[in-house]
């Protein structure tokens, strides 16, 4: 392979110089028997969907915009992904696929006239918002625009209509605005975050995203975690980008596993190298194998309030109405308030005798789990309340999980942080930050979940610090639940190392609507 820079061409010595000039727009055989293509970004396709090699094409012809220079991962993602308009991202979760994804996207948009090439981007509930919505707007703010499609199913159809290059919405989503969509020939991209959540071909959700999804021009599909079951998990995933090869999911089930008895069946020897074969063309990085992301990243999710949190809000947001008419709030006051507030969004109200009201947060504790099964390191979650802790301890029994807290003792704390730096298991530490702020090497995990804030930005940076330590090996990432303007507020100062005083006020500003 030659690249003509000065011409535009690329140059092959090739036994599929015929089929080439044949099928590459405005090739031509050369009197020495190479062939010649125009350098484009649709012949680059073509010429890669051949076998041959290609220059990636978004190396010194794209800007990268955006606040930070790409990684190394991240840029070969987005240039294989330019390449292939129908492939698999199977990297760990914190190699920077999102922005990976929508360099790619801003990319092939270029080559389109304005509006005639947007986008659909799939995710979880979580994510809508503050992963995939904030990257547009702080990326290519005068660039592209980004709509989160959620809502009530008129409100959704109302923002399909509006003049953007990325619709934003959650799996389920897709039903709702499924004749909307099927219209739409100028979204001739689909973007799949977390793309398990299609790997059983036998659901609803599957069928919608076959008639939605499969049609499109491009579809990318990510995921760190694509056969956390078994090698058919492979199946529902590969049936949307690639039809499977033709191949039955009886076929490719008798071909990977073996049954035993009337019900069972197990996976037969080199059955997860079969399956990643149907996953193809398929690009992965696994954490460790990314030397030059920075240290430590910060992720926000949204999740929602449950009717009942819902209600003790607004309940508390009415109180401190009152309040502040009656005179000004007292700093001592403020934290008492602070505290209520992350007790309301973590689940466990505490009355005036300590006595514990718990509140469901079925909401929370979904985007929890979201967090841990796309995770494929061991993960810390972090939480103050006892009770909480002992919440999530019950609801995460299908994980390997240890609870660290005041009340369990130091030779029984010894050993469960030995097991979880030396063994498989357990899997998920939950804890008390309080009691693992400092001086403790936790670098087994490489992710942090705060399921709710602190409002104590000491604990919090020094708590987060646990896994960024010597004997680190991954690049790690902080994640940060959150339904709440307030508690949005109260992770931005933790950041920024920024005193909490005033931060409950911004429940009754004036516009701030939860």
């Amino acid at each position: 392979m030659w690249v003509d820079a000065q011409r535009n061409l690329i140059i092959y010595d090739t036994p599929k110089a015929d089929r080439i000039a044949a099928s590459v727009p405005g090739s031509a055989r050369l009197t020495n028997g190479y062939v010649a293509s125009p350098i484009n970004l649709y012949n680059l396709q073509l010429l890669r969907y051949l076998g041959m090699d290609v220059p990636p094409p978004m190396e010194g012809t794209y800007d990268w915009p955006g606040r930070f220079t790409p990684f190394h991962a991240q840029r070969v993602t987005a240039n294989f992904l330019s390449l292939n308009p129908r492939a698999f991202v199977l990297s760990d979760m914190g190699t920077g696929k999102t922005m990976a994804a929508l360099w790619a996207a801003d990319f092939v948009m270029g080559s389109y006239h304005r509006g005639a090439c947007r986008a659909v981007i799939v995710s979880p509930l979580s994510t809508l918002q503050r992963v995939w919505s904030d990257a547009v707007f702080a990326n290519f703010m005068l660039r592209r625009k980004a709509v989160v499609l959620h809502g009530s199913a008129e409100k959704r159809r109302a923002l399909l209509k509006e003049d953007v290059d990325f619709y934003i919405v959650n799996f389920d989503g897709l039903k709702v605005l499924e004749k909307e969509l099927a219209l739409r020939d100028d979204i001739r991209m689909a973007i799949v975050d977390e793309a398990s959540a299609y790997r059983d071909g036998t659901t609803l959700r599957h069928k919608v995203a076959r008639r939605l999804l499969a049609t499109r021009d491009y579809l990318w599909m990510m995921t760190g975690t694509p056969v956390p079951n078994g090698p058919t998990d492979a199946y529902g995933l590969a049936k949307l980008v690639n039809n499977a090869y033709g191949e039955s999911y009886r076929h490719f089930e008798d071909r990977v596993t073996a049954k035993i008895g009337m019900w069972k069946r197990v996976p037969k020897p080199g059955a997860n190298a079969e399956a990643y074969k149907l996953l193809q063309p398929a690009v992965r990085f696994a954490i460790e194998d990314c030397q030059d992301l920075p240290p430590i990243t910060t992720q926000q999710r949204e999740v929602e309030l449950s009717p009942e949190q819902a209600k003790a809000y607004k309940d508390m947001k009415k109180d401190l109405i009152l309040q502040a008419k009656a005179g000004p709030i007292t700093a001592a006051n403020e934290a008492v308030l602070r505290l209520k507030l992350i007790q309301i969004v973590c689940g466990a109200v505490y009355g005036p005798s300590r006595e514990t009201h718990h509140l469901d947060c079925g909401p929370r504790i979904a985007a929890l789990k979201e967090v841990i099964e796309q995770a494929p390191q061991k993960i810390i979650v972090f939480v103050g309340l006892t009770n909480v802790l002992m919440l999530l301890q019950n609801e995460l029994k299908a994980y390997s999980t240890a609870t660290i807290n005041g009340a369990v003792k130091p030779n029984e704390r010894n050993e469960i942080i030995r097991a979880f730096q030396q063994d498989d298991h357990p899997r998920v530490l939950l804890a008390d930050p309080a009691t693992m702020a400092h001086g403790i090497d936790l670098w087994a995990a490489s992710i942090i979940v705060w399921f709710g804030p602190t409002d104590r930005t000491e604990l919090y940076l020094q708590a987060n610090k646990r896994i960024h330590r010597p004997g680190q090996t991954n690049a790690c990432t902080v994640v940060q639940l959150a339904a709440t303007a307030t508690e949005r507020e109260i992770y931005r100062r933790l950041e920024n190392n920024e005193t909490m005083q005033g931060v409950v006020l911004t429940m009754i500003k004036a516009g701030r609507e939860e």
